[in-house]
């Protein structure tokens, strides 16, 4: 009896044994249990990786000292990627987009923060911070850095009903910018001036946008004795109404009026419904768009001399289908579009653009960025009958006839050595 009871124990302590070994390694992350996770921390700070817009990037090293800041997104726990758009009342909501690369116990999620257009920089700059360490706290809690964290609210009891605003302008913005610039030499003077005026509405279901612009090139030369200049002008002005139908579709009313010495049109003005559909819902599109547009309507033109195909006035109908996709990853990033345009009365009057931008991370230290546009253009009805005269081509005067535009940049990163870049250092 007294030999089985000793086996029995000497089995019992054998398993706990092994159980206590086995429940012993050098990593303190998840055990086998669905859910349940270690209570030890990670050693050391959470290394992020930050691409997107252009941040000041020594304001928020001296202000984030609870992570690691590295070059590389190939060694980053945490990559955030941050677009912004602009918001109705003229600021900017920016999208930061947190992608966890190593906290098993954590998922990707996005959050927003949103400046007004009558913010400093200095009050831009503390919000995306501020935002962004908001953001950061729940990779930080799992590490030894969150045992130097102090974390305090200061504000006073406000009863809901105080943060009421009542908004006089309903929603409506409205901006004016003037730009020019002069460059004189002995024989040569250039003048450019720019005038720009926007008046805007964004509501959840509307979204109303009135634009004009003013553009004034002028060039004098002289040679010789010879004096010779070009001024060219042109006027843009459109309005649109857009109604948001689902989490997909939308529809508008566009509106243009144009006016171009360069192109030879006194004036050309177009009204054109449009319908349009997203492929993906329009509450991700901080990270993927997939849209089709179709838009048709009238146009009517008048012209300063007679064109090529004897008109100096005339009504045309057009139609364009325009495909645009935009996809946001920790990879890189595409954006694409494809614009397909016809007059009805001739459809081989017509012009096809593609235009695509892509940047894309290779290895670890090495990315590439390629854009490419090219277009098939047939539809410059527009072009003044007659010769064209060198004087006018190399003053840049009128635009010239040609049946495709190409172009493109390539541009190539390359970087190695530490991945760390937490310090500031702004001497000399």
């Amino acid at each position: 009896m007294i030999s089985k009871n000793l086996f029995i124990i000497f089995a019992l302590l054998f398993f706990s044994t092994s159980a206590a070994f086995a429940g012993n390694g050098n990593t303190d992350t998840k055990v086998k249990a669905k859910g349940v996770y270690s209570y030890d921390k990670r050693e050391g700070k959470p290394k992020i990786y930050i691409e997107g817009i252009r941040l000041d990037m020594d304001y928020m090293l001296r202000n984030m000292r609870f992570v690691d800041f590295v070059n590389d997104p190939a060694v980053a726990d945490v990559h955030i990627i941050i677009n912004s758009r602009i918001s109705g009342s003229g600021g900017q909501v920016y999208s930061l987009m947190y992608n966890n690369k190593t906290f098993e116990n954590l998922s990707d999620f996005t959050i927003t923060a949103t400046t007004a257009s009558s913010d400093t920089y200095e009050e831009q700059r503390k919000k995306i911070t501020d935002a962004l360490t908001l953001g950061l706290m729940p990779f930080v809690n799992q590490t030894e850095a969150s045992n130097n964290l102090v974390i305090r609210y200061r504000s006073k009891d406000v009863a809901a009903e105080d943060f009421a605003v009542d908004d006089p302008w309903n929603h409506w913005t409205f901006r004016g910018d003037v730009s020019g610039s002069i460059d004189i030499e002995e024989s040569r003077e250039i003048y450019n001036y720019y005038f720009n005026a926007r008046a805007d509405k964004v509501t959840e279901d509307w979204r109303y946008r009135n634009s004009a612009r003013r553009s004034v090139r002028t060039k004098n030369y002289t040679n010789e004795g010879e004096e010779y200049s070009s001024n060219n002008t042109s006027n843009y002005f459109t309005s649109s109404v857009v109604k948001s139908l689902s989490s997909r579709w939308s529809t508008g009313l566009f509106a243009s009026y144009s006016n171009s010495n360069y192109s030879n049109i006194w004036y050309s003005i177009s009204v054109k419904p449009a319908i349009e559909y997203n492929i993906f819902p329009w509450d991700i599109s901080d990270r993927k768009v997939f849209t089709i547009a179709y838009y048709i309507g009238p146009e009517w033109k008048k012209y300063y001399e007679e064109t090529i195909y004897d008109k100096l006035q005339e009504s045309l109908w057009e139609q364009t289908l325009r495909l645009d996709l935009q996809i946001v990853q920790t990879w890189g990033e595409i954006e694409a579009g494809l614009n397909a345009s016809n007059y009805m009365h001739d459809w081989s009057k017509n012009r096809i653009t593609f235009d695509s931008d892509l940047s894309v991370r290779i290895i670890r230290g090495l990315s590439v960025r390629f854009g490419f546009r090219i277009e098939n253009v047939h539809d410059q009805i527009y072009l003044p009958k007659g010769e064209v005269s060198l004087e006018d081509i190399l003053l840049n005067k009128v635009q010239l006839p040609s049946t495709f535009e190409v172009g493109a940049d390539f541009g190539v990163r390359i970087q190695f050595g530490s991945i760390y870049n937490n310090i500031v250092n702004n001497r000399l």
